[in-house]
């Protein structure tokens, strides 16, 4: 395997760990240089102990291709943070291109990834780390010219003057609400036996009502049968009164009867007054003069 840029802090005997579980360790770490082309490579030869990863259907060597072409791939990973040593982390990572270099040799490759700390040190060069610093310095020296400016220690003083101010009148107004908070707990207390009249006052005229109520009650309840009784003559008089009835052929019969009655009598008395000795001898026997 071959890894991009140093691999300072790894060493031969650094473990080869599958996920977090050591499955063997760096055997050889050289330095290759190209001819033609005079670059340089450090390839990295590394010992896997077959009897800790089991695979089905062979020799590890023989399924290597085939778990390349899964995603299998190698990564330098920090051993301890303390001796900055290094190690190498297989895994499966079907996102990455596989990048093989390619040489003849009697091992088999592994495609390598950048670790987790050269993409820090490739993100970290992409910071504008010079120009951070001049606004930096440039802030810093703002700030100074600003508290050596007389206008600001002037400011603090007055700031100081009124805080004093402040805490004056804050004495001053407890001085003065001390006496009304007694006054308000003295109106509270009024309002309460105010409360308490009125109540007293409230339960008698409750009362006097509610027997007044049951008065009205009590007449209604009386009342009531002879209410029916009125209905019950309602209703009689309007059976009377319905024109073409028996009742109302009955009552006009009784009507003329006791008109007739009325016009003898009425003719009676007539004749009583002109002759009032007829209650004695009787009509009919007048005394001749």
């Amino acid at each position: 395997m071959y890894f991009d840029g140093s691999v300072k802090g790894l060493k031969v005997g650094a473990p080869v760990t599958f996920r977090g579980v050591e499955v063997g360790t760096v055997s050889n770490i050289t330095i290759r240089t190209n001819s033609k082309d005079l670059t340089t490579r450090i390839p990295v030869i590394v010992e896997i102990d077959p009897d800790r990863i089991e695979t089905p259907g062979g020799y590890l060597g023989d399924r290597l291709p085939q778990m390349i072409k899964l995603g299998l791939r190698a990564r330098l990973e920090l051993q301890s943070l303390v001796t900055g040593q290094l190690q190498i982390e297989l895994d499966y990572m079907p996102d990455t291109q596989a990048k093989l270099v390619g040489d003849k040799t009697k091992y088999a490759e592994i495609p390598t990834v950048a670790s987790s700390l050269s993409k820090f040190a490739k993100d970290l060069e992409k910071i504008p780390l010079h120009e951070i610093v001049h606004r930096v310095t440039a802030v810093l020296a703002n700030i100074d010219k600003f508290m050596d400016n007389p206008a600001l220690n002037q400011s603090v003083n007055n700031l100081n003057q009124a805080i004093l101010d402040l805490q004056k009148l804050v004495k001053d107004v407890n001085r003065h609400v001390d006496p009304l908070l007694g006054s308000a707990e003295a109106a509270v207390g009024h309002a309460d036996e105010l409360v308490i009249n009125v109540n007293n006052q409230i339960d008698p005229l409750a009362a006097s009502v509610k027997k007044t109520t049951d008065a009205v009650t009590r007449t209604a309840d009386a009342a009531r049968p002879a209410i029916s009784e009125v209905e019950k003559a309602f209703a009689n008089i309007a059976a009377l009164t319905a024109k073409g009835s028996e009742e109302r052929r009955k009552l006009d019969s009784t009507l003329k009867e006791l008109q007739a009655a009325a016009r003898s009598i009425k003719v009676f008395a007539e004749y009583l007054e002109r002759h009032p000795e007829a209650l004695i001898r009787g009509k009919g026997k007048s005394k001749r003069r």
